[in-house]
């Protein structure tokens, strides 16, 4: 089934019965099923369904997607993304179709509340192949990946980073559940906050009866650590509690929708200082 995925946030409007009338007639021309998720409050609706949207409670500055399926996806897609560039604020989270008019996935922007954090933040993310996958052996599955994400998170010295992560994985394994594995760590050495992000081609064991990982998304902290840091990555960890939150993790492929959804999580704790997005 081919499934595509457009990225936005609502604006200072909001979603107007008008709105999502126009949403619905544009669905319902394409030979596909076209869902709308609120990221942001884990909840969803048909777009075919205006009622059943309302209900929602979409409200400015919440991050949403249209997950479109079915043989018409492709041309649904298209048309829908320009539909959304109108109306919302288009995140850019592919170079499939380029609009001048969508935003980027940016920490730094203080008027986009969707992703604004009050510290810098790098965050990167890749795919794992199956062949680089393969050539391990599964009980060394976990090693391999945690030695590939220091490597994302520090280039420069991720020997020290692994070692750190090891220390901590023989505390207790860092698998949440629901397909997602959140290795940590918090060092005097780590000189400013980094996540990175691995999706792996097939589950492997993470070491826990809470069953095996497609994701694993790893977290490096100063010590000590700022007040900023410490909520951020609480309402992050708080996040990853929800089932219907790990679902968009796993269920997403594209990098910087992943970085969005990351980012969009770890901002809801400073929300209330910035200004609301425009469309």
């Amino acid at each position: 089934m081919i499934e595509r995925r457009i990225t936005f946030i609502i604006g200072d409007e909001g979603i107007p019965s008008w709105k999502l009338n126009q949403l619905k007639t544009l669905a319902g021309y394409f030979r596909a099923v076209v869902v709308m998720q609120n990221v942001t409050r884990l909840c969803q609706a048909n777009a075919e369904q205006p009622v059943r949207i309302m209900s929602l409670g979409c409200m400015p500055g919440d991050l949403c997607q249209l997950v479109i399926e079915g043989s018409d996806a492709e041309l649904a897609y298209m048309v829908l993304t320009d539909f959304v560039a109108e109306q919302f604020l288009l995140v850019k989270t592919s170079g499939k179709k380029k609009n001048r008019n969508a935003c980027s996935v940016d920490s730094r922007d203080k008027t986009n509340t969707a992703f604004y954090l009050p510290f810098e933040l790098v965050i990167s993310a890749r795919d794992l192949s199956v062949k680089e996958l393969g050539l391990v052996q599964s009980t060394e599955a976990k090693e391999m990946v945690l030695a590939r994400i220091c490597r994302m998170l520090n280039p420069a010295n991720p020997d020290l980073l692994l070692q750190l992560m090891q220390e901590r994985e023989r505390v207790s394994s860092t698998c949440m559940g629901n397909g997602i594995a959140l290795p940590h760590i918090m060092s005097s050495e780590i000189k400013q906050p980094a996540m990175a992000l691995i999706q792996l081609p097939q589950a492997i064991e993470w070491g826990s009866n809470r069953g095996p990982v497609t994701r694993v998304i790893a977290m490096a902290l100063p010590y000590p650590a700022q007040r900023p840091h410490i909520e951020a990555f609480a309402h992050f960890s708080q996040a990853l509690l929800a089932p219907e939150y790990c679902r968009l993790l796993t269920e997403n492929i594209q990098a910087e929708a992943l970085k969005a959804l990351l980012l969009h999580t770890l901002s809801r704790p400073f929300t209330a200082n910035c200004d609301t997005p425009k469309e």
